[in-house]
């Protein structure tokens, strides 16, 4: 690792300062909840809901051909 300067050292702690008052959530928690979101939201996905790609006019008829 190359040598830092005072400059530099400076702004990493300042920077792992930053870091650590960032508030953080343990993921038993926030996964549960992107789920639940996630499912929610299921219905609108135009990606999950063939009814909603009929009503898209910009998706494409033909079929994708890889030459």
């Amino acid at each position: 690792m190359e040598e830092l300067d005072e400059t530099q050292l400076t702004d990493l702690v300042e920077s792992y300062k930053q870091q650590l008052e960032f508030p953080r959530e343990k993921t038993s928690v926030s996964i549960p909840d992107l789920m639940k979101w996630v499912e929610e939201k299921m219905p609108e996905d135009p990606f999950l809901n063939p009814e909603l790609l009929k009503v898209n006019p910009w998706v494409e008829s033909g079929k994708c051909v890889i030459i």
